[in-house]
């Protein structure tokens, strides 16, 4: 999911998902080395690094403006990210992620599903070189571009097959820091845009520079509870799966926000190929002329509501929309014979 300073919960979660860390050990003997290589360079520099930039996000005609502080202590990160767009910030540490939002006068507060090991945001968002599967992406290398004032070698992506989208990445010559990223779909047209605008690698970063600026004592204050997973999730009311995969594409978690009588509430299932990801979602249908069906984009996803044995379902991810339709459409329960639609 992008990047986002809109209003609303959502806005801790989707920017969670999505921030630009940086750097590590450099070579001079980047030309040498094959685009894998690159990014193994890449994933180990990415977390443990201080860095302070300006992260400019660009999706469709929209785009967003944040200012990042990546503090590395003692083996611990911490994160400050602010965005522009009404003073919104958000804080990441090794055992909770907190959303400040000065223009609702509130606070999120929501536990790490990774407490305990060092996972940059950036981590999960930008590829690392075991999740991606040769049989489905080939690794090439794009030209150069200057970035912030620092030299890049770039580094191309591309899927296999019409059911994901690839990327375009440029390091930092001798730091390997991930400049910019570029989500690009199957006609090679950037769909979204990573770019680091400003980019310090100080050797220290001061604990005042990661704490908030706002004053929250007033806000009030929203403590999201841990969803189930694992066998929870499994336990907790009707289970739902895919029937038909895009090639590649496996389930990587289910969670269950279930309500007392165990037969409603939210399912979140996630498939993934190792780099693309899709979140499944299941809920009890609401009023027919409430729901939004068919094929829908936020940014750079594609969703694809339908209605199946009484619930809603979207699938909704950073794919094609050949994709989403094929996983929301092939859902089906478990625990009963889908009705008719």
């Amino acid at each position: 999911m992008p990047v986002s300073c809109r209003p609303g919960w959502q806005s801790l979660q989707v920017a969670a998902g999505l921030l630009l860390a940086l750097p590590g050990l450099g070579s001079p003997a980047v030309a040498a080395e094959a685009p894998r290589a690159m990014l193994e360079r890449m994933a180990n520099a990415v977390e443990y690094l201080n860095y302070e930039g300006t992260l400019v996000h660009l999706h469709g005609g929209d785009s967003s403006v944040l200012h990042i502080t990546h503090q590395v202590q003692d083996g611990q990160v911490t994160e400050r990210i602010s965005c522009d767009d009404a003073g919104r910030q958000l804080i990441r540490n090794k055992d909770e992620v907190t959303g400040i939002f000065p223009d609702q006068h509130a606070v999120l507060v929501e536990p790490r599903d990774d407490r305990g090991q060092p996972s940059s945001p950036l981590r999960g968002r930008l590829p690392g070189p075991a999740s991606i599967d040769d049989a489905l992406y080939l690794l090439s290398f794009a030209p150069p571009e200057r970035i912030a004032g620092r030299d890049t070698r770039g580094i191309v992506i591309r899927p296999r097959d019409g059911f994901r989208y690839g990327y375009r990445i440029w390091l930092d010559r001798t730091t390997f820091m991930p400049l910019k990223t570029q989500l690009v779909d199957e006609q090679d047209r950037v769909l979204e845009q990573l770019l680091f605008t400003k980019i310090m690698l100080p050797e220290r970063i001061p604990a005042s520079a990661v704490k908030p600026t706002v004053a929250t004592a007033a806000y009030a204050v929203r403590r999201a509870a841990r969803a189930a997973t694992g066998p929870a999730a499994e336990q907790a009311g009707p289970q739902w799966s895919v029937t038909a995969l895009p090639p590649g594409f496996r389930l990587t978690v289910r969670k269950a926000q279930v309500a007392p009588d165990a037969l409603s509430g939210l399912r979140h299932i996630v498939y993934s190929d190792g780099l693309a990801t899709v979140s499944l979602f299941v809920e009890p249908a609401v009023a027919a002329s409430e729901q939004a069906e068919g094929l829908s984009q936020i940014g750079a996803a594609n969703a694809y509501t339908t209605s199946i044995d009484g619930h809603m379902v979207t699938a909704i991810g950073e794919v094609p929309a050949r994709t989403v339709e094929m996983i929301a459409e092939s859902a089906r329960s478990l625990d009963r014979t889908p009705a008719s639609r």
